[in-house]
């Protein structure tokens, strides 16, 4: 098991911009404004960190097994996710708690503000998720990794995230937890796994499968979050 805690310093702008339902298209003067004092603030606040373990699996007609453990990852999409690979990393990550508070501050006194910080957050854990996999890359360099597959996308029950959790001891390590409904607090944050193997390995997430197909404004706007719940 690992952990990390990183520093960003700047928020990927055209990802937030697309979170913020701006498209591609660049916010004018003023908006901008807007955006360059909430990312101070957010910036400010946030404390990027990530946990993460990898485990040995065993493929079957319940689902795939982490071996050590009393996890089996259920649903089609998940087993034909990891179904070329040897391993398979299970992985947390989130800004923290502080950031939740920044935004339900907002709320009550400066609703744009808000929508601005939910973008940028949404944006930030995004590149949290992107160093976590290049560090995961990094420490087993002789595998090839999927992309990773967030608890909840296709078939993958959202049930799973207590179990999930516990496993890594998140709430205690990174302070992520779930609630009755299998939502995550802090709310910025991210559960998902990364199947490793000594073959290549391909893939792209279909939006068909997700469970919030429905409700996805990128979606909607004819973009994908590649699997990036």
């Amino acid at each position: 098991m690992q952990i990390q805690e990183i520093e960003l310093k700047a928020v990927n702008r055209a990802e937030a911009y697309r979170y913020m339902g701006f498209g591609n298209t660049e916010p004018d003067e003023n908006i901008m404004k807007i955006i360059d004092e909430k990312e101070k603030e957010l910036l400010g606040v946030m404390r990027p960190k990530f946990i993460f373990d990898c485990f040995d699996i065993n493929k079957n007609d319940k689902g795939v097994e982490l071996i050590g453990t009393t996890l089996t990852l259920k649903g089609e999409a998940v087993s034909n996710h990891l179904k070329d690979c040897d391993k398979a990393v299970i992985m947390c990550a989130t800004i923290s708690q502080d950031v939740d508070k920044l935004i339900r501050q907002n709320e009550i006194s400066n609703i744009f503000g808000a929508l601005v910080l939910d973008g940028l957050a949404n944006a930030a854990v995004e590149q949290l998720c992107d160093v976590a996999e290049l560090f995961i890359s990094a420490t087993m360099p002789e595998y090839n990794r999927t992309w990773r597959f967030g608890v909840g996308y296709g078939d993958f029950p959202m049930d799973t995230q207590k179990e999930f959790l516990n496993i890594l001891n998140a709430p205690k390590y990174v302070g992520v937890c779930a609630n009755d409904n299998n939502i995550l607090t802090p709310r910025k944050s991210v559960t998902c796994v990364i199947g490793l193997s000594k073959k290549e390995v391909d893939g792209e997430a279909s939006c068909s499968k997700c469970n919030f197909k429905d409700k996805c404004a990128i979606s909607k706007e004819g973009g994908s979050c590649g699997g990036k719940q």
